[in-house]
């Protein structure tokens, strides 16, 4: 990036909270990081490491009773934090849109997929009924789906499971976003499908000069599509640097965990995969220190009292938060 690029987003100690009938559930713990424009950003972790709730809070879309955002999030210098539903609306779409995990659930499938890319451009841009038909048939053509004037058409379940993601893209690129957040966006689809989706993403975000959060638990997704990244446990930011640096020289145990239990090509047939040990944290009961201490090998008596801080590492823009890091000669290089 360029020395005068300015940061599209900014998230700055971030914390969500849910009240449960069990008590507070610490979803997303002081969070910071930037994003400057054009460049992609990858957030991985275990299922419940609070990925998913990260990017709903940055878009505004956590519902407004039984939680608690504190922090801040600023988008193209918008405040979303504490914007009312209405302000935070004038940006879906043209600043910030989002990609959701499933696509079934992110159409309504009694309604003709041509029409819901419609409605968000006779909404958003107020185009008239002829305007957005065309556009929205040129927006089908633009993330590859054939025949798009007759798919214009069709239902979601007339689509194959890529087909309806690259329908769920489509709609989100429909006001040209300069933030796109995609979260899990090839959960469901088979191999060869994933690499198209994750293809096109690429494509669409230097044609359209987009800025991109990708949300996954893959590493291998991660390690060629993204410039940095950051590893999340228990809704906390453990390591956070340049992907290259921290596949190569990371610190936290628990990154070390995440890239040995990713299946390599380089492994023979039927490698039986390497499972990381015990269970995620309960939220709702969270140790005293480290998060990963009780499933660590590395972990000491502080571990278990005391929680790491983020430190920086000797490599510029890469920290982690470990009482007892890996050595830096550590090499883990994704096959």
């Amino acid at each position: 990036m360029s020395p005068d690029s300015r940061h599209l987003l900014e998230v700055d100690q971030l914390s969500t909270t849910f009240a449960t009938p069990h008590g507070l559930l610490p979803a997303v713990s002081e969070v910071s990081f930037t994003l400057q424009e054009d460049e992609t950003i990858g957030i991985v972790g275990e299922s419940g490491s609070g990925k998913t709730v990260l990017a709903r809070t940055i878009m505004g879309l956590q519902p407004m009773t039984n939680i608690q955002v504190e922090g801040s999030v600023l988008i193209n210098g918008f405040q979303v934090v504490g914007a009312s539903d209405p302000e935070k609306r004038k940006h879906w779409g043209t600043d910030v849109a989002m990609v959701f995990q499933d696509p079934m659930t992110s159409l309504n499938p009694v309604m003709r997929i041509g029409k819901q890319i419609d409605e968000t451009l006779r909404v958003r841009l107020g185009m008239s009924r002829q305007s957005a038909k065309a556009r929205a048939i040129e927006l089908l053509t633009l993330v590859g789906i054939p025949s798009s004037t007759e798919r214009y058409d069709a239902f979601p379940g007339e689509l194959s499971g890529g087909m309806r993601q690259r329908v769920v893209i489509a709609t989100a690129l429909a006001c040209s976003p300069k933030l796109l957040l995609a979260d899990e966006p090839t959960t469901g689809l088979d191999v060869t499908i994933q690499a198209q989706i994750l293809n096109l993403l690429g494509e669409l975000q230097q044609r359209l000069h987009m800025s991109v959060v990708l949300i996954t638990h893959d590493l291998g997704v991660v390690a060629t599509r993204t410039s940095r990244l950051i590893v999340m446990y228990a809704g906390r930011v453990v390591e956070i640097g340049e992907t290259r640096d921290i596949f190569a020289h990371h610190r936290m145990p628990y990154t070390r965990a995440l890239l040995d239990s990713s299946p390599r090509i380089s492994n023979p047939s039927h490698t039986r995969l390497l499972a990381i040990p015990g269970r995620p944290p309960n939220l709702l009961n969270l140790p005293n220190g480290c998060s990963f201490a009780p499933r660590c090998s590395f972990a000491t008596d502080q571990c278990h009292n005391e929680r790491p801080p983020l430190t920086p590492s000797s490599e510029p823009g890469h920290s982690f938060a470990c009482w007892n890091p890996l050595p830096i000669s550590t090499r883990s290089e994704m096959s």
